[in-house]
């Protein structure tokens, strides 16, 4: 067998989706682009812009292409069909020794991708391990910067009504003199994160360094360490206040059901909600799940670091907090009533193949070798193979995923077939979706006559009226 030869070096990959939506269960990638640079952030080869096409089951946000001004029809000519696209993204992942990275990729753009991996029989996780390549997301790094590094960098004015910091990297460019003209352009956003990435290697090298070698599960195991471990400090949005975004908080036990996950408590909080608790930890102020596998930022307690001028900056009482951590290391039961407690889904089941990415488990190895399969058949004799499947999703996944990439592979009797799905897709979407055709169209129509609506939003607004229009004709006549 063949050794894989290694790039002598890693290579970030920086990159940004422009979507048809806020849903990465169910919305559309619009618009793919990515830079590779060295470790010095210096650009490697040419940026790389991809487009992506709509299928007829699918009606876009009108408010997300109003964003992005980006409709399914601008794509028609210059977009690729949902495999093709992430077919080439995934090959861009997946060169050996990449890092993947970008501006809160990791709980949007890269759940993006790996549903649409999924949809079309790639693996959708092997890019994130295989070959020495991994992932990376620089926004809870800002966050660090600003709470224990901020020395070199200008911060942008808080928000008005609330007095948070604000960490939108549009406001960070501006407040750094970035330019960053046509935000909301996947290309432009990523030079923009580039560029912010590179302001902190150069104003605060070793906390830039810290965040990229913290970035795996294994390294943020050795200071998330349980039962009852060591207190730390955690770096994450859902502690933004006027003073920043951390707080020491206390690692009790990994969950039952939910791997790389553990539970933890905000130590600023009353310990006694948690110690008095019956059944329901819902509800307890501070009790949360940690993703070991998210690249958190985790900062292990030092001598003098961080040090007792930060403590002081983010608000945060360092000794009472080292003592509600012992106070809670005195109760030892409610390490098995924590591991029992039914933990929040952060995807909800929803009863549709193009959900279980996650509610249907892992994909077998036989099946994954008719994956195989099914890439090197031609999309015409797709439907017509003998093949054998181990799991139940996939028979309906596969007409799906011909259907919507190679409609005109379709025979008579499928196209009937696939004209009924769409219809109903359209009028009665799964789970949560809130766009179904009434939705779009009054979107659309009420943007249409408002008068705050600007000439070119209308121009977007009136390709998509033209959009739906053609689509009925597709599906409901």
């Amino acid at each position: 067998m063949q050794q894989i030869q290694f790039p002598r070096t890693e290579t970030f990959l920086w990159y940004d989706l422009e979507t048809f939506g806020l849903n990465t269960r169910y919305d559309r990638i619009a618009q793919f682009a990515a830079r590779r640079t060295d470790m010095n952030l210096k650009p490697i080869g040419d940026p790389i812009v991809l487009f992506g096409k709509v299928s007829d089951d699918y009606l876009p946000d009108p408010l997300a292409c109003l964003v992005t001004g980006i409709t399914p029809d601008d794509n028609k000519e210059r977009g690729l069909c949902e495999e093709e696209l992430i077919r080439r993204i995934n090959e861009e992942f997946s060169v050996p020794r990449t890092i993947v990275c970008g501006f809160n990729n990791i709980k949007f753009d890269d759940e993006m991708v790996r549903s649409t991996l999924y949809r079309n029989f790639f693996d959708p996780y092997e890019r994130e391990w295989k070959n020495g390549c991994s992932r990376w997301d620089i926004i809870d790094l800002v966050r660090a910067a600003h709470d224990l590094r901020p020395d070199g960098i200008n911060w942008p004015p808080k928000n008005p009504e609330t007095g948070n910091p604000v960490f939108k990297l549009t406001e960070l460019t501006a407040a750094n003199h970035i330019e960053q003209v046509g935000a909301h352009d996947a290309m432009v956003d990523v030079n923009a994160t580039i560029a912010i990435a590179r302001l902190i290697k150069e104003k605060q090298p070793r906390l830039f360094s810290y965040a990229l070698n913290h970035r795996s599960k294994e390294q943020v195991k050795r200071i998330v360490t349980t039962p009852f471990g060591s207190p730390f400090l955690l770096t994450a949005t859902r502690f933004t206040n006027p003073n920043g975004c951390s707080e020491l908080v206390l690692p009790i036990t990994p969950t039952i059901d939910i791997p790389n996950t553990f539970i933890c408590f905000d130590l600023s909080k009353d310990p006694m909600a948690l110690i008095s608790a019956k059944d329901d930890y819902s509800s307890v102020d501070g009790l949360f799940s940690l993703a070991v596998n998210r690249c958190p930022f985790v900062t292990e307690l030092r001598a003098n670091f961080p040090s007792d001028e930060a403590f002081t900056r983010l608000g945060i009482d360092k000794q009472k907090c080292l003592r509600t951590s012992e106070l809670l290391r005195e109760h030892p039961l409610l390490i098995p009533k924590l591991r029992i407690a039914k933990q929040k889904d952060e995807f909800p089941v929803v009863n549709d193949t193009d959900f279980a990415i996650y509610s249907g488990g892992f994909f077998s190895d036989n099946d994954k070798k008719q994956f195989d399969v099914i890439h090197t058949t031609k999309p015409d004799e797709r439907l017509s193979l003998s093949l054998k499947f181990e799991d139940v999703r996939i028979q309906e996944m596969l007409f799906r995923q011909v259907s919507r990439n190679y409609p005109e592979a379709l025979t008579e009797t499928q196209k009937k077939q696939w004209k009924s799905f769409c219809a109903n897709r359209i009028l009665n979407p799964p789970g949560n979706v809130m766009i179904n055709w009434d939705f779009f169209n009054r979107k659309v129509d009420e943007r249409l006559s408002s008068n705050e609506t600007t000439p070119q939003q209308k121009l977007v607004l009136s390709k998509l009226k033209k959009y739906g229009s053609d689509l009925a004709e597709r599906i409901f006549v």
